[in-house]
């Protein structure tokens, strides 16, 4: 299933650090077309808790770097399909193979062009997020369908 839009490569997510305000409106624009209407997006409490829990280093002088802002579009994508815990073990475990930069450009080039990454753990996540959302996009076609024919 080929999306129809791209998310950024790491060269084109902001080089400069941002405030949170500016984090959720960046990670909720760029993760909005693959988010569920009855998700919310990405909110202040949620990067809290990530960054209370470890799940994202924490912002220096209350600003985030590339990294962070990479890893919480990876977050915000994965977690309509896995928990924050697994999603944290997976990017952690990850994490000890290869550089942020590298494990993002993975997931971007799978997501944006299914060119399979070397690695299997990267290239198995994104595939259930894309069958996940292709499942629901299939039901609600078959949903709309149906109501169209009861009229």
């Amino acid at each position: 299933m080929k999306t129809t839009f791209s998310y950024p490569e790491w060269d084109e997510i902001p080089n400069i650090d941002l405030y949170l305000d500016q984090v959720l409106l960046y990670v909720n624009k760029v993760c909005s077309p693959i988010s569920l209407a009855k998700e919310k997006g990405l909110t202040a409490s949620m990067v809290n808790n990530y960054v209370k829990h470890g799940y994202i280093s924490k912002p220096e002088k209350k600003k985030y770097q590339r990294k962070q802002i990479a890893r919480l579009i990876a977050i915000t994508t994965l977690k309509s399909v896995f928990s924050i815990q697994e999603i944290a073990q997976t990017l952690n475990t990850l994490h000890t193979e290869t550089n942020s930069e590298e494990l993002y450009n993975a997931f971007v080039d799978y997501m944006n062009e299914d060119l399979d990454p070397a690695n299997p753990i990267i290239q198995a996540s994104c595939q259930t997020v894309k069958l996940y959302h292709q499942t629901l996009a299939l039901v609600y076609t078959e949903n709309e369908e149906e109501e169209t024919n009861e009229y």
